[in-house]
């Protein structure tokens, strides 16, 4: 196990001074949902921690964070410190694999994977979540997560088995989904010998290209064009992030872009053995291409065993990958010329840590 950071002694004050003092961490693990404040270099001091279990969604003003469970729908205050008060809950919701709020931020996504649907929810006048689905879509099991589009008509939902992305009309006045013709959209056939099993999925934020992660096969990232206006993909370029030399087993699982789109990084799973404490994994880099949207491969920087989720903060300076097995984080400096990812050390986080989100408060309010 690498370096643990010595939080307590990277002393510094949690008041509404400097900039980085108001940088915050969000952590899903099967121990609760913890809060940490982000200090010199990266290193983070636990500041809160609410116990319960479920994957999470943050407002774009960073005052609400959704939390949905097996049993509940919940809302939290996130307060001027970053700190977590638990204002709502709703019973009578469903496991979710992956949440995301509408532009509006009257709905909130989910996909369930088992079940192999995907549901919006309603978050009502006091910015509550309700726990009934407003709208819900059976599609095929494997459903792993749930994407709306810059211009918010389309929801995007990435199923692994199935080797699609299904693709879902999404009123928000309403918050009804109709499914789109064609139902979804295939990702690279298995006889291609490359990856497969789309997963996780972004938008450029200037170019009409997706990305999602490609679990299987041989595992990697593809790249996809987008049409905003008849809400369809097709895969323009799929790139392989198995290791070379490499026998065991690989898969990918979340990306992201940095905040200026130069970089794309993809989380590398190494399942050889899933009980390991140590292995393969690694987060994998690209540079992209600022014209096309295409990727360069960078390179594989090894991390946390398992990294089901990684995060990169609002700023672009640093990078989160929280290791599933090893329940430990790891912070990564990222240099903005090159895209090269420089470890500043590694905290424990409890056990199964599964979503990661940063934001970065508003002294103001």
């Amino acid at each position: 196990m690498r370096n643990f950071f010595l939080v307590c002694a990277l002393a510094f004050s949690i008041s509404v001074g400097a900039a980085d003092e108001l940088r915050r961490v969000y952590v899903s693990t099967g121990d609760g949902l913890i809060a940490y404040a982000v200090g010199d270099g990266g290193g983070l001091t636990e500041i809160d921690r609410e116990a319960g279990r479920g994957l999470t969604a943050i407002a774009a003003d960073s005052k609400r964070l959704y939390r949905v469970g097996a049993k509940a729908a919940e809302t939290f205050e996130i307060d001027a410190e970053g700190k977590l008060e638990l204002l709502h809950t709703d019973p009578g919701t469903a496991p979710a694999s992956y949440l995301m709020l509408d532009r509006t931020e009257r709905y909130l996504a989910g996909s369930n994977y088992g079940g192999g649907s995907v549901a919006i929810w309603k978050i009502d006048q006091d910015r509550n979540v309700q726990g009934q689905f407003a709208a819900q879509v059976p599609l095929e099991k494997a459903a792993h997560s749930s994407v709306f589009s810059k211009n918010n008509r389309w929801l995007l939902v990435p199923a692994t088995t199935p080797n699609k992305v299904f693709q879902l009309a999404f009123d928000d006045a309403s918050g009804s989904l109709t499914p789109h013709s064609p139902l979804a959209a295939d990702g690279p056939p298995v006889e291609a010998g490359n990856a497969t099993q789309p997963r996780h999925l972004v938008f450029h934020p200037d170019l009409p290209i997706a990305y999602t992660t490609l679990e299987r096969e041989m595992p990697g990232v593809g790249v996809w064009s987008w049409d905003e206006e008849s809400g369809e993909l097709r895969v323009i370029q799929n790139v392989v992030t198995y290791p070379e030399n490499f026998e065991g087993s690989i898969t990918t699982a979340d990306l992201h872009l940095t905040p200026d789109s130069r970089f794309l990084y993809v989380s590398n799973r190494d399942l050889t053995d899933r009980k390991a404490m140590t292995g393969d994994s690694s987060i994998v880099g690209f540079s992209v291409d600022s014209e096309t949207g295409k990727l360069t491969l960078l390179g594989h920087t090894p991390c946390p065993q398992i990294p089901r989720s990684f995060a990169i903060d609002e700023a672009g300076d640093y990078l989160y990958s929280a290791g599933q097995v090893t329940g430990t984080l790891e912070v990564y400096e990222i240099d903005r010329e090159t895209g090269a990812l420089a470890s500043q050390g590694e905290i424990e986080t409890g056990k199964g840590p599964n979503w990661v989100k940063c934001v970065t408060l508003n002294p103001e309010g």
